[in-house]
Parts: C-alpha cells; sequence; structure tokens
C-alpha cells in the first residue's frame, strides 16, 4: 500500500491518497485530479506502508 501526498498548483490545498499495489502508483511530480479551485493536484510525496 501507498500514502500519495499531493498539492494543488494553485490553492496549494492538500490531498492524501492511499493506493494498493506493489510499485509507486505515480511519479514525483505527475498531476493526478483537478482541484475544487480548477487548479491540478500533483505528486510531492510517496510514503510505502
Amino acid at each position: 500500500m501507498w500514502i500519495v501526498e499531493a498539492y494543488c498548483d494553485l490553492c496549494r490545498a492538500k490531498r492524501t491518497l492511499e493506493v494498493e499495489g506493489k510499485t509507486p502508483p505515480y511519479p514525483i511530480g505527475d498531476r493526478i485530479e483537478e482541484c475544487p479551485c480548477g487548479g491540478k493536484y500533483v505528486v510531492e510525496e510517496i510514503i510505502e506502508v
């Protein structure tokens, strides 16, 4: 399992995801989801649990 910490590139809102799998789900710097403010969440940290 992986904990993915992402922050919006506009408003810096934090988004934390728990992802199952044996390999990291995203590379650092990947834009993964849209923020309600109109920006995109950017992966800044991935932690293996």
